[in-house]
C-alpha cells in the first residue's frame, strides 16, 4: 500500500542547544500535521477493500497503519486518538486472523472509526499547549562546567595523567621515595611526605587527585585512617585514598573502610596492584557515550525516541527506511539498535533476520520497541534473535535504562572477544587489524605512521627465577606503562606472549624512537618484588614507518626484524627498521633468539 506523508517537513536532527520539550513540541506539531495524510492513506485503502474476497496485502498496510498511528499516539500524549486506532488495529488483525477474507461489514465499520479518527485529529489540532502533557518529563542532572564537560575530564581531574597530582604519606623516608619514583615511571605527578602535619598543610594549599596514606603512625596505629576523617570533615568533594600497610588484620581494614579508604594495599606493595586501584580512582575520561540506532517507520516516533537518548547523555541516530540500515551501520559504530516491530517494506523481525545474517552483527543487540501486546507475537519477533521488546508508549527513563543496561552489557562482552584478559591490552587480531586501518588512513591522507614490535628481555629467566606469577605482574606493569605513557591517539596491543605491538598515529621515525626510548628508560626503573627479592626488567624494541614499508605485513616483517637486531645488538635497546629489513635478516623468532630472552 502507498504511504503518503502529508506536507509536514521532515523532522529536523535535534538542536541540542534546545530544551527537551520544545523538542518533543516541534514533534508532536509534526505527528498531528501528518495525521490527516496518514488517515487519507486509510481510507483509499479501505476503499478498495472488497466484500467476500481475501486481500492480505490490504489488509497487512491497514494493520500496519493503525498499529503504528496507535503506537505514536499514545507516546505524543493522544490518547483518544491512540484508543481509536487501537480499536481498528484490532477490527483488522480479526480479519486477518480470520483468512484475509474481508467481510460484509468491515468496510462500513472501519469507516465508521476512520470518522471517529478524523474528529479527533480535527480537535487535537486546537489543543493550547499540547506539549503540557504529563508523564514525559526527563530525570533533570546538574550540567558540567563547560571546560570540563568540553574537554571530556571528569570534574576535578586533569585529563593529562602528568597533571595529576598525587600525595603519598608514609613514616618510612625510603619507600616513601621509593613509592614515588615508581609511580612517576608511570606517569603520574608525585609528592612523598614522612609525616601528617606537612600532608594536611599540604592539603590545605592545593588538593590532589588521590592520596595514599599509611595506617600505621608513630602517633597511632590509626593514625592514618584518622587523619583521612578529619580531611573528610565536612567536606563536599572527597579526595580519594588508598591505604597502604604491613597490617593485613581486619581490624586495620575496618578502620580503613570506615575512615572513607577507596582501596588497601598490603606491603611489601605491588607496584602494579597499586596502580589499578589509582587508574581506577584518577580516571579522568567518562565513559564514551552509547550509540543507539533508532528504526521505526513513523519519522516522529524515532525522532522523539532518539531525542530522549539524546538528553540522557548517547548518540542516537533515527533512520525511517529499514533500507538504509546495514549503510549506516557501516559508518555508525552502534552498541544497539532499537527498532519498531511493525514497518510497511520490511517488518522488525524480517529486518532483525538480515542482520543476524551478518558475521559483524550477529551479536549486535535488538530491542523492539512496539505497541504489540499479544505476547505470543512478542515471543514469536523474539526468536529470530533479538534481546528485548518494550511496549509502546515507554517512559523516557525506562527507555534510557533498557537501553543503556543491554548497550553496556554488549560493550563489556565486546570488550572480552578483542582485550587480552591478562593486560587489557588489545588482542593479536584487534591491534593487526588496527594497523590495516591505520595504514589506509595514512595512505589516504598522506600522514607519517609508524609501527613498533616490543619484546621484554629475558623474559623466561624471570619466569624460572619468580614463577609465572611474577613473570605476569611484569607484563601487566609493561601494558600499563604503554597505555599510560602513549597518546590516546595510539594503540597497544599484546602481540604474544612478552610480546607487544604499538601502532603510532601521526608521528615519523625519529619522533617514534624518541618516545619509545622514553618508554624504555623509565620502564627500565621500576622495581618489581618477588618472595623478599627484587629485581628490575627493560625491553627491546623494532619499529617500522609508513611509507617506507607500505603495507600492513611488511610493516610487521620490518619491525620484527629490527626487534631482532636490537637483541642481537645489546638488549634494552630500539632500532629501527631500514629498507634492508623487507629482505635480508630473518626474525628473531627464526634465529632462536625467542621465548623471551
Amino acid at each position: 500500500m502507498a504511504t503518503e506523508r502529508g506536507n509536514a517537513p521532515t523532522p529536523a536532527a535535534p538542536n541540542k542547544a534546545e530544551s527537551f520539550q520544545i523538542r518533543k513540541a516541534r514533534l508532536r506539531a509534526s505527528f498531528l500535521a501528518l495525521l490527516p495524510g496518514r488517515l487519507a492513506d486509510a481510507r483509499r485503502a479501505v476503499a478498495e477493500l472488497r466484500a467476500g474476497e481475501s486481500d492480505h496485502a490490504q489488509l497487512d498496510g491497514l494493520y500496519v497503519l493503525f498499529h503504528t498511528l496507535k503506537g505514536s499516539g499514545a507516546t505524543f500524549g493522544f490518547r483518544q486518538i491512540s484508543d481509536a486506532a487501537k480499536t481498528a488495529e484490532q477490527t483488522v488483525r480479526h480479519a486477518m486472523d480470520s483468512g484475509g477474507r474481508v467481510e460484509a461489514a468491515l468496510p462500513a465499520e472501519l469507516e465508521r472509526l476512520m470518522d471517529d479518527l478524523d474528529a479527533l485529529a480535527r480537535a487535537a489540532e486546537v489543543q493550547i499547549d499540547p506539549d503540557l502533557t504529563p508523564g514525559f518529563e526527563l530525570p533533570q542532572s546538574e550540567p558540567e562546567p563547560a571546560s570540563e564537560a568540553g574537554s571530556g575530564a571528569r570534574p576535578g581531574q586533569p585529563a593529562d595523567r602528568s597533571q595529576r597530582m598525587v600525595y603519598l604519606c608514609d613514616d618510612d623516608q625510603d619507600l616513601a621515595a621509593q613509592l614515588a619514583g615508581q609511580l612517576g615511571c608511570f606517569g603520574y605527578r608525585v609528592r612523598a611526605f614522612t609525616n601528617l602535619a606537612d600532608l594536611r598543610e599540604a592539603v590545605g594549599i592545593e588538593r590532589p587527585s588521590a592520596m595514599i596514606l599509611d595506617v600505621v603512625f608513630p602517633e597511632d596505629e590509626n593514625a592514618g585512617p584518622k587523619m583521612l576523617a578529619e580531611l573528610r570533615a565536612g567536606e563536599e568533594e572527597r579526595i580519594p585514598c588508598i591505604f597502604i600497610s604491613c597490617r593485613d588484620d581486619f581490624g586495620g581494614r575496618l578502620q580503613a573502610v570506615r575512615a572513607g579508604g577507596s582501596a588497601y594495599c598490603t606491603k611489601p606493595i605491588k607496584t602494579v596492584e597499586l596502580l589499578e586501584f589509582l587508574d581506577r580512582l584518577t580516571n579522568p575520561h567518562p565513559p564514551e557515550p552509547i550509540n543507539v540506532l533508532v528504526v521505526d517507520d513513523d519519522r516522529e516516533l524515532a525522532q522523539f525516541h532518539a531525542t530522549v537518548l539524546e538528553e540522557a547523555g548517547m548518540v542516537a541516530k533515527a533512520v525511517s527506511d529499514p533500507e538504509q540500515v546495514l549503510s549506516l551501520l557501516d559508518t555508525f559504530d552502534a552498541d544497539l539498535v532499537l527498532m519498531d516491530m511493525y514497518m510497511p517494506d520490511c517488518s522488525g523481525p524480517e529486518l532483525s533476520r538480515v542482520l543476524r545474517q551478518i558475521p559483524g552483527h550477529v551479536s549486535l543487540p535488538i530491542i523492539y520497541v512496539s505497541s504489540e501486546t499479544d505476547v505470543g507475537r512478542q515471543h514469536a519477533a523474539l526468536a529470530v534473535g533479538a534481546d528485548g521488546f518494550l511496549t509502546k508508549p515507554i517512559e523516557p527513563a525506562r527507555l534510557v535504562a533498557e537501553v543503556g543496561l543491554r548497550a553496556e552489557r554488549m560493550r563489556i562482552l565486546h570488550s572480552l572477544m578483542v582485550r587480552d584478559g591478562l593486560t587489557g591490552l588489545f588482542n593479536h587480531n584487534a591491534i593487526m587489524q588496527f594497523l590495516e586501518v591505520a595504514v589506509a588512513n595514512a595512505r589516504r591522507a598522506e600522514n607519517a605512521l609508524c609501527f613498533a614490535m616490543i619484546d621484554v628481555d629475558h623474559f623466561k629467566s624471570v619466569n624460572d627465577t619468580y614463577g609465572h606469577p611474577t613473570g605476569d605482574q611484569v607484563l601487566m606493569a609493561l601494558s600499563r606503562t604503554l597505555r599510560l605513557r602513549l597518546r590516546e591517539d595510539d594503540l597497544v596491543g599484546r602481540y604474544g606472549g612478552e610480546e607487544f605491538a604499538v601502532v603510532l598515529n601521526g608521528v615519523d621515525i625519529e619522533q617514534a624512537k624518541r618516545i619509545l626510548d622514553a618508554l624504555r628508560t623509565s620502564f627500565s626503573n621500576v622495581t618489581f618484588y618477588s618472595d623478599g627479592q627484587e629485581f628490575r626488567c627493560t625491553f627491546s624494541v623494532g619499529v617500522s614507518d609508513f611509507p617506507t614499508f607500505d603495507s600492513p605485513d611488511a610493516m610487521t616483517e620490518a619491525a620484527d626484524r629490527a626487534l631482532y637486531r636490537a637483541k642481537k645488538g645489546g638488549r634494552n635497546r630500539v632500532e629501527i627498521a631500514s629498507a634492508q629489513d623487507a629482505l635480508s635478516e630473518p626474525s628473531f623468532e627464526s634465529a632462536g633468539i625467542s621465548d623471551g630472552s
